[in-house]
């Protein structure tokens, strides 16, 4: 969990983010990353308070 955590703050970090002048695959490859690891963070909470998944 630790892990996710410091792989999150590593991203929404603003030296990591997009700008204006990252290529778009460059952008594309940050959201990717964020969704995915918004994924993994969701599931997790989803296991810790026992909830189900609709």
């Amino acid at each position: 969990m630790r892990s996710l955590l410091r792989r999150r703050t590593r991203l929404v970090d603003l030296t990591n983010r997009p700008t204006a002048e990252t290529p778009a695959f460059g952008a594309y490859l940050y959201l990717r990353d964020v969704a995915l690891l918004t994924r993994r963070l969701l599931w997790v909470d989803a296991e810790r308070n026992r909830l189900h998944a609709p």
